[in-house]
């Protein structure tokens, strides 16, 4: 068994997409005070007016480039674990690289919401996978 995706490129391509949604919609609350002091709500999300809406938004957003995604193949349910390994390095990647590194946030990877879309990117896609598989 590869581990390679069967599309590496439009993987990596919808991976990155992914994260720059995210990193779109964070610059966009940072620039509006009302939104940025929101509270934080300890251990879970240090900003949740960014972490909420991009958590249902990757619902939405990934249910459609999962489906478009796995459309080609036979193997939907292996393809789309496949995928989510692939959206969560570009995203693990991206931010350890931006928010760690760049943005010197230490305490970036200590709130849940982080992990919880890191699981959520690689479970989703295999979920949907396989529901396809069944749905055929």
């Amino acid at each position: 068994m590869s581990f390679k995706p069967y599309k590496p490129a439009k993987a990596m391509w919808y991976a990155f997409f992914i994260w720059l949604i995210g990193f779109a919609w964070g610059t966009i609350v940072f620039m509006v005070p009302a939104l940025i002091n929101l509270p934080t709500i300890p251990y879970i999300s240090k900003y949740p007016a960014v972490s909420a809406p991009l958590i249902v938004a990757y619902f939405i957003i990934g249910f459609l480039l999962i489906r478009e995604y796995l459309r080609d193949t036979d193997k939907k349910a292996t393809e789309g674990l496949k995928f989510g390994a692939a959206i969560f390095l570009v995203n693990i990647i991206m931010d350890a690289l931006i928010y760690f590194m760049m943005f010197k946030s230490e305490d970036y990877f200590a709130y849940f919401s982080i992990w919880f879309f890191y699981i959520m990117s690689i479970v989703y896609p295999w979920f949907i996978g396989r529901w396809l598989e069944r749905k055929t």
